[in-house]
């Protein structure tokens, strides 16, 4: 089996597009092998549902918790443990971790945890961390959490330009100055999703292979030059 990657797709906050390039990088790794989709978002199974009752046959998709308290009120890492876990023992080559909002925290305590189980059993780590147009709460949650997740072999940035172009803040954090400069960090590019679009992924779970081959024609057509965009951005990425 070739080497396994686990990636890890997060932004620090809920709504900023996790789910979308969870699915993408779902629907792109499995083109070439088989993955293990982790959704743990305990309201919205946008990504899980996606894939449900054995849609796609490289893809098993499951829900798991992996932010909650133990007893004294501090951050239970455990459910992250599990992931690993789940990594080093499935029969797959991916396995991607659709991240809940308000994570930060959770990496600021275990994400070094990720990256040295990922050493240690010969995977690949990948963290996936999205900002959003003028928005400084992801940026943020990015230069807490640095500390702990800077030893990936892979990070990347992803602009989502859903709400727009103005990335002034990300483009020119101090903050951010180091981190974008890192040798393991890429920054890449998620274009604005058109509604329609979204209506298939959001409302109706479908998959980006579905929207590219079973809707109505139009749909189809700028569906699959959404798909063939994503899947070249993530290959010309490295990933």
């Amino acid at each position: 089996m070739a080497k396994k990657t686990y990636i890890y797709v997060t932004g620090g906050k809920g709504g900023i597009g996790k789910s979308t390039i969870a699915q993408a990088i779902t629907d792109y790794k499995a083109e070439t092998g088989r993955v293990l989709l982790v959704d743990t978002d305990p309201t919205n199974a946008d990504s899980s549902a996606s894939y449900k009752d054995g849609k796609d046959a490289n893809v098993r998709a499951i829900r798991e918790n992996i932010r909650s308290e133990d007893s004294s009120g501090q951050i239970d890492s455990s459910g992250l443990i599990n992931t690993l876990n789940l990594a080093e023992g499935e029969d797959v080559e991916t396995i991607i971790i659709d991240a809940p909002a308000g994570d930060s925290t959770l990496l600021s305590n275990a994400g070094e945890i990720i990256t040295s189980a990922c050493k240690q059993a010969g995977i690949k780590s990948v963290f996936v961390w999205l900002v959003d147009s003028n928005d400084r709460t992801p940026v943020n949650a990015l230069h807490a959490s640095w500390d702990a997740i800077k030893d990936a072999d892979q990070i990347l940035l992803v602009k989502n330009f859903r709400k727009g172009n103005n990335f002034e803040f990300f483009d020119g954090s101090a903050a951010m100055e180091k981190i974008r400069a890192a040798k393991n960090v890429q920054i890449i590019e998620l274009p604005k999703i058109a509604s329609r679009i979204e209506e298939h992924l959001r409302i109706e779970r479908m998959t980006l292979k579905e929207i590219a081959t079973k809707t109505p024609l139009g749909n189809r057509v700028e569906g699959a030059r959404l798909r063939a965009e994503l899947h070249n951005t993530l290959k010309t990425a490295g990933l």
